[in-house]
């Protein structure tokens, strides 16, 4: 079973988006994901929007290399959420040649969030581009079954699975076989501690600073793996920055490419 890997830029989280597209070359992926827009107040917001000269020098680096991007992030979405407003986000994703955009539900389903998500899809569909809600533990769409429910609500749009956010969330590898096909996005690789967080702090800094490449944690990683629709986008989201001895970005993306390829071979019904 063949599943394409892609680099998510939270595993490279101090490179600009070009950076990303020139280590994930060098390491061997053919796709990444680009942040666009901060998943938290406070984060560094790149130039991307708006015909800059970052996104000219993004897209030229993709066309040179060889790199596509598979898709971008992140709306965070409310009930309040104007989404006209993602226009030129959105615009910014169909330039780069995207086909999927990161969504994370800000607060619980509801009629006018399910509202908001269905016109964000029907906008995403103008330019060509599919909307995947991520669940988090810390956010309102928290687990599995909440990103399923908006998603059937909706009708549109798929499920962003994250191994840690499953795990974390409650959520196992044989929960994922409930999945229907049709609401697959695309899958979220990385390994984490077996004990879970004591804390939220130590929930939001081990997803955002402290995992671990995969295969070298506690996460049932095979059985996540096995789950998985056939040709299913692997993105290796890992980020690192707060344990020690951090390599460098490229050092870095070729380690997590070879971890992710062992985990990928030793999930093989046969291996």
């Amino acid at each position: 079973m063949t599943h394409p890997l892609c680099l998510a830029h939270l595993s490279v989280q101090e490179l600009s988006p070009p950076q990303v597209v020139e280590v994930a070359a060098q390491a061997g992926f053919p796709l990444v994901s680009l942040r666009l827009a901060p998943a938290a107040d406070g984060e560094r917001q790149h130039p991307m929007l708006g015909g800059t000269p970052m996104m000219a020098e993004t897209r030229a680096r993709l066309r040179d290399l060889g790199v596509a991007v598979h898709d971008v992030e992140l709306v965070r979405l409310t009930a309040r959420t104007d989404v006209d407003a993602l226009q030129p986000l959105l615009a910014a994703a169909a330039e780069l040649g995207a086909r999927q955009v990161l969504v994370a539900g800000d607060e619980p389903c509801s009629d006018a969030l399910a509202q908001r998500f269905a016109d964000l899809c029907a906008l995403g569909s103008r330019h060509g581009l599919r909307m995947g809600v991520e669940f988090m533990p810390w956010r309102g769409i928290n687990n599995l079954a909440a990103a399923r429910s908006l998603v059937d609500f909706v009708g549109a749009g798929g499920v962003v699975v994250d191994a840690i956010h499953l795990d974390r969330s409650g959520g196992t590898a044989a929960d994922l076989q409930q999945l229907p096909l049709g609401q697959w996005a695309w899958f979220q690789i990385c390994d984490a501690p077996r004990q879970r967080p004591a804390t939220r702090d130590e929930l939001l800094f081990q997803a955002r600073q402290a995992r671990r490449p995969p295969g070298q944690g506690g996460l049932d990683l095979e059985g996540m793996v096995r789950a998985l629709p056939p040709g299913c986008v692997v993105s290796v989201e890992a980020p690192l920055h707060g344990l020690p001895d951090l390599l460098p970005p490229a050092k870095r993306a070729r380690l997590l490419r070879h971890a992710t390829l062992q985990v990928l071979e030793k999930a093989q019904p046969d291996a």
